[in-house]
C-alpha cells in the first residue's frame, strides 16, 4: 500500500519521464530509499486511473464523485405516479415495474413522498336503506336526549367472549426467540374445550359475568336474559335500553 505522497510521485514521475515504468521505479526507489519500487503493472494502473478520475486515492472505480443514488427526481416523479393511478400497489410491484431496488423503493415511498402503508379495514356490507334507518334512529336518540327524554346511562351493552381452555393463545403475541428457527408447530384441535363469558356493562354497574360452558342455543340464552331481568328487577323500577351485541336497541 503507497501513501498518497507516493502515489503522486508515481504518476508525475511516469510523465515527467515520458510514461517509462522502469525509470520511474527506479527514482522512486532513490526518492524513498526502499530496496524495491512498484511493478510495471501498478505504475500502469496507478496513472491510467489518475488519467480516468484525476485522483490518486481512490481505490474502485466506482467511487470517484458523488455517490449514485436511486433517490433521484425522476425515479420519484415513477414512483409517485404509480401510486396515484394504484394507491394499493405493493413495494415489490413497484420495483418490478421500475427497476428499481426494494430498498429504493421504500425509501422513496417513505422519505420522499412521506407516505406510509396503512391497514385496509373492512366492515359488513351495509345496503343504502339501512344506512338511512341508522341516521334516522341516531337523530331521534339525540332528539330524545336533548328533551331529556331519554338518559343515556340506562344502556345497557352486552358482549361475550370466547376462552380456550387448552392454553391457547393469540397467535400474533406467539413467538419463539432464539438464534436459530426452530421449526416448531403447535397442534391445534378443531373443537377445543371452551367456556363463553357473558356480561352487561351500563353507566349504573356490571351484570354478570356469566359462564357457560355448553354450546350457546337460544334456549340457554333466554335463561341468560331471564337472569339480567332478574337483576334488574331487584334493582328497583326503571326505564332500561338494552343493547344486544350486534342487533338494534330493543
Amino acid at each position: 500500500m503507497y501513501s498518497i505522497e507516493q502515489r503522486v510521485f508515481l504518476v508525475l514521475e511516469y510523465h515527467r519521464l515520458k510514461e517509462s515504468p522502469t525509470a520511474t521505479r527506479r527514482s522512486f526507489q532513490a526518492r524513498f530509499n526502499v530496496p524495491k519500487g512498484p511493478d510495471v503493472k501498478t505504475i500502469h494502473t496507478l496513472f491510467a486511473k489518475f488519467q480516468r478520475t484525476g485522483s490518486v486515492t481512490d481505490d474502485l472505480v466506482g467511487n470517484v464523485g458523488r455517490q449514485q443514488t436511486a433517490v433521484m427526481p425522476e425515479n420519484v416523479a415513477t414512483v409517485s405516479g404509480i401510486i396515484q393511478q394504484n394507491p394499493m400497489s405493493s413495494i415489490h410491484r413497484i420495483a418490478s415495474e421500475t427497476g428499481l431496488k426494494r430498498s429504493s423503493t421504500q425509501k422513496i415511498l417513505r422519505k420522499c413522498l412521506h407516505m406510509f402503508p396503512f391497514k385496509i379495514q373492512t366492515h359488513q356490507a351495509i345496503p343504502v336503506r339501512a344506512v338511512q334507518q341508522r341516521v334516522d334512529f341516531a337523530n331521534q336518540m339525540l332528539t330524545m336526549i336533548d328533551s331529556e327524554g331519554f338518559d343515556v346511562g340506562c344502556i345497557w351493552f352486552t358482549d361475550e367472549a370466547h376462552f380456550h381452555l387448552n392454553g391457547s393463545v393469540n397467535k400474533q403475541n406467539w413467538r419463539f426467540w432464539g438464534s436459530e428457527n426452530p421449526y416448531w408447530c403447535e397442534a391445534k384441535p378443531l373443537y377445543s374445550p371452551k367456556v363463553t363469558v357473558w356480561a352487561a356493562v351500563c353507566s349504573r354497574g356490571i351484570i354478570g359475568p356469566f359462564f357457560i360452558r355448553e354450546t350457546i342455543t337460544s334456549e340457554r340464552y333466554v335463561a341468560i336474559l331471564e337472569q339480567f331481568v332478574a337483576t334488574q328487577q331487584v334493582l328497583g323500577p326503571r326505564t332500561e335500553w338494552f343493547m344486544q351485541d350486534g342487533a338494534r336497541p330493543h
